[in-house]
């Protein structure tokens, strides 16, 4: 999908055009070739420049080539089939236009498009600095989802489940790949707060200092939270290990005990001539005798905290 979009200070919200024309906005969703060819015509790109915006893998990194400024970045958004949880976006900045490419329907770009009353189309880097911003908080969302789970199961260690180790260890996917995505979106941004990239504005540097600090911020909670997944999965692992070697205790002691009446049952079972085989009194004998031996089994276990 490709709309052309435009919005200044004089608007309150986006307005969809039917034609290119200086400071519009041009989105375009489920990328694919022949969106890239359209790009290239009409920012003097080489194709090959821009394949990499419909690599589902492609890391964030900034380029500059001629007029044109490449950001490559990476959204949240939700599991897909190849367990992928953020997703690229690439942003090319020029004099005229602001160019956003996504391989995938991105619900930041839609929530821009029917409500980012912030965004103005006219000036690129205040747009670029409102998105990225966005896209910051997105990652923090998604930590915090993540960390109140993990708090919430440190709770309830003694009622873990199977289903609670996959929700442990997808979360922990997550967080390994908002590292990977947010890492090198930290240097980007680093390199656009230099200013060899694009102009700032006064205004622009706060924003871009807000969203460095957020980006910062998201990095030291994925790690912190990593950190914490995997010190509840030990605990996991330690609670695990102790339930099975008390059931391999509880079931050593119950066999030690029931292979008593296994063994006399079958002493007495043998058609040969048997102690108390002419005695009325043999079978309640035997019954007895049974139970104080696997009676004086089960003190003993019982002392030896087997049971």
């Amino acid at each position: 999908m490709k709309e052309i979009l435009f919005k200044d200070i004089k608007k309150d919200k986006m307005e969809k055009l039917g034609s290119l024309r200086e400071g519009c906005w041009i989105n375009i969703e489920g990328a694919n070739h022949e969106d890239l060819e359209y790009v290239s015509k009409i920012t003097n790109l080489n194709i090959w420049d821009i394949e990499d915006a419909l690599d589902m893998h492609e890391l964030p990194r900034i380029e500059r080539d001629g007029d044109n400024v490449i950001l490559f970045i990476r959204d949240t958004q939700e599991q897909d089939k190849e367990g992928v949880y953020t997703t690229p976006l690439t942003i090319i900045i020029n004099s005229k236009y602001i160019i956003s490419i996504s391989p995938v329907s991105s619900r930041t770009i839609r929530s821009i498009v029917e409500g980012g009353s912030s965004f103005l189309t006219t000036q690129s880097s205040n747009f670029l600095m409102n998105l990225l911003l966005v896209i910051s908080k997105n990652f923090t969302r998604g930590i915090k989802n993540i960390r109140s789970t993990v708090l919430k199961q440190k709770g309830e260690l003694k009622k873990v489940k199977g289903l609670d180790i996959i929700k442990l260890i997808e979360g922990e996917e997550i967080l390994n790949q908002y590292i990977s995505a947010l890492t090198p979106m930290k240097i980007a941004i680093e390199a656009i707060a230099k200013g060899g990239y694009i102009h700032l504005y006064e205004k622009d540097n706060d924003l871009l200092e807000d969203m460095s600090i957020a980006i910062r911020q998201s990095v030291d909670n994925c790690t912190v939270s990593v950190k914490s997944i995997k010190n509840l999965r030990d605990s996991y692992q330690a609670i695990f290990t102790n339930n099975l070697n008390n059931t391999i205790r509880l079931l050593t002691s119950l066999t030690v005990i029931l292979t008593i009446p296994t063994i006399v049952g079958s002493l007495f079972g043998m058609n040969i001539p048997l102690p108390f085989a002419d005695s009325e009194s043999a079978f309640i004998f035997i019954v007895l005798a049974i139970f104080l031996i696997a009676f004086g089994f089960y003190i003993i276990l019982k002392k030896k905290d087997w049971i």
